[in-house]
């Protein structure tokens, strides 16, 4: 008997990998609770598979607060990348790198190895403590579904039990395909033509997870490529497992994957590494496959439909970007998907995403292919001639390949073209020069540390990720004549217009009205039902006491002492003021501060500004070492206003606007009413 779910779904999530988990947490995070599927076990998802973050991934992570703050204490942090000669006469590394450069700007400039198994579990635990009751349907797979393609009607999804054989129907306003290489998502929208287009290349590799390592090697814990007469295995070390020590080991193999044994990989891990000595207790986890590069020929059904990660784009993991890509796509997706739900932007917003990811995804591919080609040529070489001068050719294009990849694959050279949502002067792609001060529209801000006016607090000035967009006035010195008043007449202008965009989309948020579990989600802690051993020996097994409970917080999630002279924050924009004055300035002190705490006895002209805020008014006057200052040494050694150095502003300053997922979508000249206009004119374009 066919049985259906009681409610109807917003978003239909099939597969709970990480790009399926990434997308329930940036849906819950913006008040839209996903149904999410998989036709697996969670079980099969312990272990192996996608393992590393690479920076923009990090940043990402970081503007989610505590999910990362979890995840970097339990991966393992990669900053050093060598390679290695090894023969019977004679061992020697040839070369050591830096991870990822220091001019790439990161805060987090390191590749980090942490399984798939608890990257899920973390995003799936966020998602939970936005919604009670949410959980991941395991053992639940996409059959196929009727598609309804009008705006706002839901289409029919069969699904089916994979242990019981059970069916259900559920009815989606949108699906999401993060269902994998074999996606059946994407089986489904062949019959609309759609299908993965590429070629395999006649190259098998294994991956396998040792646990529990031993070697007199002296680097496995740093990434490494070893070469020798045997053949070539990169080797990336792990996250403890089990307690235990534990690394991944990367080969080509001579067999075909469905010929190839884990003895065969394990033979010849140790006959590469020879005369050293490389022994596990176990392996955690191995698997073999064929390499090949496809890409999907559209990433979306009619706006209805859409496919993530593997279901989109196959690829070899040897540049570690599988999961990366994956994650980022469900990012860009998941807020757009929100605010269309959330009758805030027009639906025509959903068509960037294809626009936008589909050609990272094109040069994830261009790029793979090329790499893949030349561990192939330095595999085959090297067999042939280990020692010859045409083996030193192609592992010296090798690391060249690698150090002219270091932007992209870290994710700082990705540059949004110009869209509903992404506007530049000339109505062309702006040109980004990596190393280089300065930020074009389309890229990712760059990260920076401020003073927090509202407390003298050093803060990130990235803004945490809450579905909202960012309006960043860097407005310089504001003691040079003119600059103060230029931003009251802003402040001015706005309260004329009645707050302008703050009345004419979203609303303010009532703070109150959320609970103080919502306003401070707990972290993951032991419960009752986890202490059953304890139970079992007379141990008391009460939750934690309310004062003990752990919990983490956004600055905007609390009521603040301001209330009743600011307004409360807004639901689509937050703005962020930075002047390069010091926080200590009597300026800041005694004429800025003022401005920022109006009196609860003042005429309503001096209260609820959206620019003079407190707790979003910073200083940017923390000074760094320049980290562009190898590739551009014309810039200087020290930064004294990071920020505006950075970003590559001075003068009059000037306004920019950061999309939810921190891509830079506007640029203004100048911090007055006419910049300001410009920034009505963006949200008009495509918010209702």
């Amino acid at each position: 008997m066919v049985k259906t779910f009681e409610d109807h779904q917003d978003v239909l999530i099939v597969g709970a990998g990480p790009a399926g988990c990434m997308a329930a947490l940036v849906l819950s995070r913006m008040g839209i609770k996903p149904l999410v599927i998989d036709a697996a076990d969670h079980a099969s998802h312990e272990f192996g598979r996608s393992d590393a973050f690479q920076c923009r991934c990090m940043e990402v992570m970081q503007s989610f607060g505590a999910p990362i703050e979890q995840l970097e204490h339990m991966g393992k942090k990669l900053y050093g990348r060598t390679f290695w000669e090894v023969s019977p006469t004679k061992q020697r590394r040839t070369a050591f790198a830096r991870f990822y450069p220091e001019f790439l700007d990161f805060d987090k400039d390191y590749s980090l190895a942490v399984r798939q198994g608890l990257i899920e579990q973390v995003m799936i635990h966020d998602a939970e403590n936005h919604f009670d009751g949410f959980e991941v349907k395991w053992n639940w797979g996409f059959v196929t579904m009727e598609l309804n393609k009008e705006q706002g009607g839901y289409s029919e999804v069969t699904l089916k039990n994979s242990k019981s054989g059970e069916e259900r129907k559920v009815w989606a306003k949108y699906v999401i395909g993060c269902d994998g290489a074999r996606s059946a998502v994407r089986k489904w929208a062949g019959q609309y033509g759609f299908r993965l287009e590429g070629e395999a290349l006649p190259v098998t590799w294994c991956v396998l997870d040792a646990v529990g390592l031993k070697s007199d090697h002296p680097d496995l814990e740093r990434l490494c490529i070893v070469r020798s007469t045997k053949g070539i295995v990169l080797v990336i070390p792990r996250e403890p497992i089990h307690g235990k020590t534990a690394a991944r080991f990367d080969i080509q193999l001579e067999k075909s994957r469905y010929e190839a044994t884990e003895d065969d990989a394990t033979r010849m891990i140790k006959e590469i590494f020879a005369p050293y000595t490389v022994e596990w207790e176990e392996v955690n986890w191995w698997s073999s496959y064929d390499v090949g590069q496809r890409i999907i020929n559209g990433y979306t059904v009619d706006e209805k439909v859409f496919f993530v990660g593997d279901a989109c784009h196959t690829h070899s993991p040897r540049a570690g970007l599988g999961l990366n890509t994956a994650l980022l796509e469900s990012h860009n997706l998941g807020w757009k998907l929100a605010l269309v739900l959330r009758g805030e932007a027009n639906p025509e917003v959903l068509s960037t995403y294809a626009s936008e990811r589909h050609k990272v995804a094109l040069e994830l591919i261009g790029m793979d292919r090329k790499l893949v080609e030349l561990y192939a040529g330095l595999e085959k070489q090297t067999m042939n001639d280990f020692s010859g001068e045409e083996a030193a050719g192609w592992l010296h294009k090798l690391r060249l390949f690698q150090a002219s990849n270091y932007a992209y694959q870290a994710g700082a050279s990705i540059v949004y073209t110009p869209s509903l949502l992404t506007v530049t002067q000339s109505g062309k792609v702006e040109t980004m020069t990596i190393g280089k001060p300065g930020i074009v529209v389309g890229s990712r801000t760059r990260p920076a540390i401020v003073h927090r006016l509202s407390d003298s607090v050093p803060v990130p000035v990235l803004s945490p990720f809450d579905g909202r967009f960012t309006v960043y006035i860097l407005a310089g010195d504001l003691e040079k004549p003119g600059a103060l008043e230029r931003l009251k007449d802003l402040d001015a202008y706005i309260r004329e217009s009645k707050g302008s965009i703050f009345t004419k989309y979203g609303q303010e948020i009532d703070v109150h009205a959320k609970e103080a579990s919502r306003r401070m989600p707990k972290l993951l802690l032991p419960t009752a039902h986890a202490h059953e051993g304890a139970k079992a020996n007379g141990v008391p097994t009460e939750e934690f006491p309310p004062g003990r409970v752990l919990y983490h917080y956004d600055y905007d999630d609390i009521p603040q002492i301001t209330e009743g002279v600011l307004p409360r924050p807004h639901s689509l924009i937050r703005v962020t003021v930075v002047a390069t004055n010091p926080v200590s300035s009597p300026f800041v002190l005694d004429t800025l501060l003022p401005l920022l705490y109006p009196k609860y006895s003042d005429a309503d002209e001096h209260k609820y500004s959206q620019i003079f805020q407190p707790a979003h008014f910073c200083t940017d006057d923390i000074p760094i070492v320049n980290p562009y200052r190898e590739t551009a040494p014309e810039a200087g050694t020290v930064f004294t206003h990071p920020m505006h150095a950075k970003w590559g502003v001075d003068g009059d300053g000037a306004i920019f606007v950061a999309r939810p997922d921190a891509h830079v979508a506007l640029k203004t000249s100048g911090v007055g009413r006419e910049a300001w206009k410009e920034i009505e004119t963006y949200f008009d374009r495509f918010l209702v």
